[in-house]
């Protein structure tokens, strides 16, 4: 079965609202669907597009191939390059651990290798950095 991620056309007439949704490629455009992913309103502004990246991301890892105007949409909230550079193996920016300087390293770490990586194994008293602050300005 080939899974398609793509829009479902709901509203009345002049006023579309569609579903993204992972469908399998035989059934209609409004048809059955296998899971629905997000939403997108582009009568707002601006647009509304609202994707659970979790479910996006599942059913791309898995295989799914979304139509043009869906990887579009996936590439404006940010999905699709995530995906993307999960595919080729580079850390991406959502990391947690790419934001502090850590890098992603299988087993446990032990304090010795830390204290050289650049994270400080010292604790930062704020209110004297507060007070050293405030002294400048004297």
């Amino acid at each position: 079965m080939a899974v398609k991620i793509r829009l479902q056309r709901h509203g009345r007439k002049k006023r579309p609202f569609y579903r993204i949704v992972a469908a399998d490629c035989r059934s209609a455009r409004n048809g059955a669907f296998i899971e629905r992913l997000g939403h997108y309103n582009p009568l707002t502004d601006p647009a509304e597009i609202v994707i659970h990246s979790d479910k996006a991301l599942k059913w791309l890892r898995n295989g799914a191939q979304p139509t043009d105007t869906a990887k579009n949409l996936l590439s404006k909230v940010g999905i699709w390059k995530r995906f993307h550079d999960e595919k080729l193996g580079l850390a991406s920016i959502d990391d947690p651990f790419v934001a502090v300087g850590v890098d992603v390293v299988e087993g446990s770490a032990d304090q010795s290798s830390l204290d050289g990586e650049g994270i400080s194994a010292e604790p930062v008293d704020t209110d004297q950095s507060l007070d050293s602050q405030g002294n400048e300005e004297e």
